[in-house]
């Protein structure tokens, strides 16, 4: 029989984790700022289509991981609460 351990603080833990980590991709200049050293020519708006592309990928990516932390967040929270009530239930306590 294969068994699963869930550590809930751990859950809880990498929820937070996500979330900062998704924070810390929204506070990352924009590097868009800095064509300008490459003059006129093809290069700077090719440069510049790159960084508009890797502006929405990463703030797609914060988005998601502050979903994916409140998510994890709210799992460790609830296997907090079934845990407790498992131990209540086998003492005989009420849920």
């Amino acid at each position: 029989m294969t068994r699963i351990r869930v550590d809930a603080a751990e859950v809880a833990e990498l929820g937070v984790a996500l979330a900062e980590t998704g924070a810390h991709l929204c506070l990352l200049g924009d590097p868009g700022a800095e064509r300008w050293a490459l003059g006129p020519g093809e290069t700077g708006p090719a440069v510049e289509e790159l960084l508009g592309g890797w502006r929405r990928v990463r703030l797609s990516l914060a988005e998601a991981l502050a979903e994916l932390g409140g998510a994890a967040a709210g799992a460790g929270a609830l296997y907090l609460e079934t845990e407790g009530g498992v131990g209540r239930s086998l003492r005989g306590g009420t849920w």
